[in-house]
């Protein structure tokens, strides 16, 4: 005689006619069985539809209504002090750096600890023009920034614009290509002067969400900044 088994999700077990289970009781566990399953079903729809009464959708207009007022919280930073890596990234050369970066209103310093093995640059600065210090003392003068460095290493990192990027912020005096926000109304990723901007990882900064990781990209050059530290002053 053939047994039957089954699958009851606590125990599996055979059923044998010549066990003394009539066919009556053979039919009964079939349906107790199927029950089970039935209300397993039932169980995991509800969990289901938990799980997303907790997580609804976000709308684009709440989206962008959570943007704006993020946005303004982030353009009331104006003095900082933020310390971590810099890593540039041509066509035929690689070099990474040690990046320090001191924000005072309009006034900055911002260190660059050795980019191809150039030792240290030092680029101090505001609207009015900017000056830089080489390894060797030597200093260089320039309306800004991206002039004096392309006349000195052959190429523009995009400082003005990364002033605002920096803080997870478009440049208001450029006209904005594309712009995505992730589910936290934060920039994930831009597109301005022709630079791609991502944004890789945020951090929590005296109850502000602060760019840790990003990545600036044109045709020419591609840069990484890694934030390890971010200071804000009133």
């Amino acid at each position: 005689m053939k047994c039957e088994k089954y699958l009851t999700g606590l125990n599996d077990f055979s059923l044998c006619p010549g066990n003394g289970v009539s066919r009556y009781a053979s039919r009964l566990i079939r349906k107790l069985t199927h029950h089970s399953f039935v209300r397993l079903a039932q169980l995991l729809l509800l969990l289901f539809a938990a799980g997303c009464a907790i997580q609804p959708p976000v709308s684009d207009t709440a989206l962008s209504s959570a943007w704006q007022e993020n946005k303004l919280k982030l353009e009331q930073i104006h003095n900082w002090d933020l310390r971590g890596r810099i890593a540039i990234r041509l066509q035929k050369d690689n070099s990474s750096a040690s990046l320090s970066w001191q924000q005072s209103e309009q006034d900055y310093v911002i260190r660059i600890i050795g980019p191809f093995g150039r030792g240290t640059l030092e680029l101090e600065g505001n609207r009015e023009g900017v000056t830089m210090r080489d390894a060797d003392n030597q200093l260089l003068h320039a309306r800004d920034p991206e002039t004096l460095l392309e006349d000195y290493l052959g190429w523009q990192v995009p400082l003005t614009g990364l002033n605002f990027w920096i803080r997870g912020l478009p440049d208001p005096g450029v006209e904005i290509k594309t712009l995505v926000l992730d589910a936290q109304a934060r920039i994930s990723e831009l597109t301005q002067a022709d630079w791609q901007i991502s944004y890789g990882r945020y951090m929590q900064v005296d109850e502000l969400s602060l760019p840790q990781k990003l990545e600036l990209q044109n045709q020419q050059l591609k840069v990484k900044v890694f934030i390890k530290q971010w200071e804000l002053s009133p």
